[in-house]
């Protein structure tokens, strides 16, 4: 006897995507309204927050696809995907 059970996902609600809040999706938001790339510590003053914490966010985002970063010297430049 084989027993299937199906139940709609309580985050989603069967539409496939989660929707994004929090520190990650006001990051995001910051790096994509720049036209230009720039290094973490400019996003930094951009969104307010330390520079640590913001180049944290900015790899967290490039392990999920959603930032570039590239190096040019001793920075690292960043614009969104």
């Amino acid at each position: 006897m084989s027993l299937t059970m199906e139940r709609e996902c309580p985050t989603c609600h069967g539409a496939g995507k989660i929707p994004w809040t929090g520190i990650y999706a006001d990051t995001l938001e910051v790096l994509r309204s720049q036209t230009e790339e720039l290094n973490g510590a400019q996003l930094a003053r951009l969104a307010g927050i330390k520079p640590t914490a913001m180049c944290n966010r900015l790899v967290t985002l490039q392990r999920m696809g959603f930032a570039l970063g590239r190096r040019y010297g001793k920075e690292c430049l960043w614009r969104g995907v």
